[in-house]
């Protein structure tokens, strides 16, 4: 009977054990950037030929960005403005290369628990927790890229972590390198970009316009319209 009653409690234990594990397993594959359990505001990029690519825009994490793009997209700001940097499986840049109102267009902001996966919404960072919206980029890189660059700069005797924090001076913890492993996109830009938006749907359009791009040095993409609720 003893022996019947050691077992249960050890079952018991196991359970409780994978219940746990399994919740925490969950939280650390559910970052803010992919819940659809909230209501966001939505941006629609249209592009000429293409299609449309649509975000979750992050408001509350990035008020003033989020309001300034909303506001410059209604006012047509981006129509008719070409992705004008498109680098493979890395990137798309869109909006106005050159802008002379660049001053204009700065916010500041720089949130800490956002972070550059694939399909990520983000700008550069002009001076210290200064943005511009004169231009705007997604990140496009895949979670199997993400494992070609981790064997190259094992090869070369380095982790993946090391390098980020040396090459770029960012540092990241097991736990969210784990999650680029998983989601795609470019840890060393953590800290160094502003991520305002997430892509949900037409990530397969940016990755034929890269691909058209190979075959095609020349080729022009444009921003029909970007339209916001």
């Amino acid at each position: 009977m003893k022996t019947k009653g050691f077992f249960r409690i050890l079952i018991l234990l196991v359970i409780s054990v994978m219940i746990f594990t399994g919740c925490s397993q969950e939280e650390k594959s559910d970052p803010v950037q992919f819940d659809t359990n909230t209501n966001y505001r939505i941006a629609r990029i249209n592009i000429r030929d293409y299609g449309s690519v649509l975000f979750r825009l992050y408001s509350k994490e990035e008020p003033e960005a989020v309001e300034k793009f909303i506001e410059l997209c209604r006012s047509g700001y981006y129509d008719g403005k070409s992705f004008f940097g498109i680098i493979e499986d890395y990137l798309v840049i869109g909006g106005e290369k050159d802008a002379l109102d660049k001053n204009l267009l700065k916010v500041s902001g720089k949130n800490d628990d956002m972070y550059p996966y694939r399909g990520a919404l983000c700008l550069s960072f002009t001076a210290e927790d200064e943005v511009s919206l004169s231009e705007f980029y997604v990140i496009t890189l895949k979670s199997e890229k993400i494992s070609d660059i981790e064997e190259l700069v094992e090869n070369k005797g380095y982790t993946l972590s090391d390098y980020i924090k040396f090459g770029y001076k960012t540092e990241l913890t097991a736990d969210e390198l784990d999650q680029y492993r998983l989601y795609g996109g470019a840890p060393w830009l953590y800290g160094h970009t502003l991520v305002f938006g997430q892509a949900y749907e037409g990530l397969d359009i940016l990755d034929q316009i890269m691909t058209d791009k190979l075959s095609d040095d020349q080729l022009e993409v444009f921003i029909d319209s970007i339209e916001t609720n």
